[in-house]
């Protein structure tokens, strides 16, 4: 991958902040780190953008990625944990003593102290191994409170809630703007119960992003003639730091948004 500096040349400098960073170095240096995707940015030319994703193609071929290292360093702490504890905690199913069961974003993994694999047997993407760790080494985690909260009351997230904005709550509005419908067959199909709870959404749904991490979305479809765009709110229960740290937890947003629209493409930040 390019450096920063090399990434910044090609970026419009304009600081616009939609990307979810303030200012455009800030976002060369995500993504010369790999914690954006080149898509953050609308405001980039085509040029710019195709060059950037060749260079993210031929970082990907190489061994060694940031998610790689992360696993890594994950090691020591997955080495250490206690299945049987953790599956109780968790909400997870022990098949053995060095082996469990966990259900994310709808889907069954089963995680050793080697590997994690998907119902098919194979490894997914590091970052969603990395996720499904980071859960299950979160020492103590209380039961959900069942108190609905918003990213921004979770501690430590000032600095990531126009990311939270820009890469999860309106990437699933402007995905489902007038289509309400489809928005309700969409979570239904990701696991999502429907909601009884008062306001004047025109769709809310509950997740359980793992066993024992439920969300809640609320969705406010759009009124042309009242020129109001369509919104989407993401609730997290009031617990949800005790589950996943902060990064985690835009992340996790993130592959939900995408799987939920249907354009994930296992490239997050």
């Amino acid at each position: 991958m390019k450096t920063a500096v090399e990434i910044y040349k090609l970026l419009p400098k304009t600081n616009c902040g939609t990307c979810g960073t303030s200012s455009c170095f800030g976002f060369a240096a995500k993504l010369a780190t790999r914690q954006a995707k080149v898509d953050y940015c609308s405001s980039m030319t085509a040029s710019a953008r195709e060059a950037l994703r060749e260079a993210e193609q031929e970082h990907d071929s190489s061994p060694g990625t940031v998610f790689e290292q992360t696993l890594l360093a994950l090691k020591p702490k997955v080495s250490a944990l206690d299945f049987a504890r953790v599956a109780e905690s968790s909400g997870a199913t022990l098949l053995g003593t060095d082996c469990l069961q966990i259900s994310f974003l709808n889907e069954p993994y089963t995680v050793t102290r080697d590997c994690i694999l998907d119902s098919a047997g194979r490894e997914p993407e590091p970052f969603i191994a990395i996720l499904i760790y980071n859960h299950l080494c979160m020492p103590d985690p209380p039961p959900p409170a069942g108190e609905w909260i918003t990213f921004g009351s979770v501690p430590a997230s000032h600095a990531k809630d126009k990311a939270w904005a820009a890469h999860v709550e309106e990437v699933i509005a402007r995905h489902f703007s007038g289509n309400t419908d489809g928005l309700k067959n969409a979570c239904e199909r990701l696991g999502g119960r429907p909601a009884t709870i008062s306001g004047n959404h025109d769709a809310a749904f509950e997740f359980r992003f793992f066993p024992h991490y439920p969300a809640l979305l609320l969705f406010y479809d759009a009124l042309p003639d009242e020129d109001f765009p369509a919104q989407c709110k993401l609730l997290l229960d009031k617990t949800a730091p005790r589950y996943l740290d902060i990064e985690s937890i835009v992340v996790l947003g993130e592959e939900f948004a995408g799987r939920l629209t249907g354009e994930y493409c296992n490239c997050h930040s």
